[in-house]
């Protein structure tokens, strides 16, 4: 199976795809650069507070910090996680679009809209994303792993509906058969997360239809599937 994969196709049919199907791709990953954008804002008190609080000089100092690392805190953190499960929610999107198109479907605003096989893909998604923290925060090297050989478990989740056990042992398997492919959806995988923190997420908008348009082109193919 892994020497039927062919990444240049993959590149090529997403690039062809993506130009065809420019604006409906780019209003679904607007939605996630919008979350992503507010995500950023939300974050700045909470660095405020951080940077204040770590090496408070007077009592004043170390009272309005207490202060300040109480309610305020948690209140912006918890801002921070709604939104992080709102970029989840609104990337869905994106990958349901990707997938449509692979089978000749043509991607539009509905794929954000449908609730088909939303709460698997939700649970994969957040546990996915804390195993890959996890993961990172492990001398890095796990976190890259952990994407590498679970990149494709969310498209199981959203393409069939499969649980957590099932998408993430389905991603193990056909990375296992298709290394080489599985490596070169990673690093495009990991530009986005890179791009995606840079310039409030605007980069975003062109990134990520790109990217999810060939993880799912790779997936049908490691799949043994057609590509329509």
């Amino acid at each position: 199976m892994g020497s039927s994969v062919d990444v240049g196709q993959a590149l090529r049919w997403s690039l062809d795809t993506f130009r065809r199907n420019f604006l409906a791709f780019l209003s679904l990953a607007a939605v996630v650069t919008a979350a992503q954008f507010l995500q950023v804002i939300s974050l700045e008190p909470l660095q405020g507070l951080l940077v204040q609080c770590v090496d408070p000089q007077t009592p004043g100092q170390e009272a309005a910090c207490t202060s300040a690392l109480g309610s305020p805190a948690l209140t912006s953190i918890g801002i921070v996680l709604f939104l992080q499960v709102l970029i989840y929610l609104t990337t869905v999107g994106v990958i349901r679009g990707a997938l449509w198109s692979t089978q000749g479907r043509t991607p539009a605003f509905d794929a954000l809209l449908s609730g088909q096989n939303l709460a698997v893909y939700l649970v994969t998604q957040i546990l996915y994303s804390l195993l890959v923290g996890l993961g990172v925060l492990l001398l890095i090297v796990p976190g890259i792993l952990v994407i590498l050989f679970l990149q494709f478990a969310p498209y199981f989740a959203v393409d069939r509906g499969t649980g957590l056990g099932a998408s993430f042992s389905g991603s193990v398997r056909i990375v296992r058969a298709n290394f080489g492919a599985a490596f070169v959806a990673m690093a495009l995988n990991l530009t986005v997360l890179l791009i995606g923190s840079m310039l409030f997420g605007l980069l975003t908008l062109i990134a990520l239809p790109f990217v999810a348009l060939v993880t799912a082109n790779l997936y049908r193919q490691m799949n043994s599937e057609t590509v329509l």
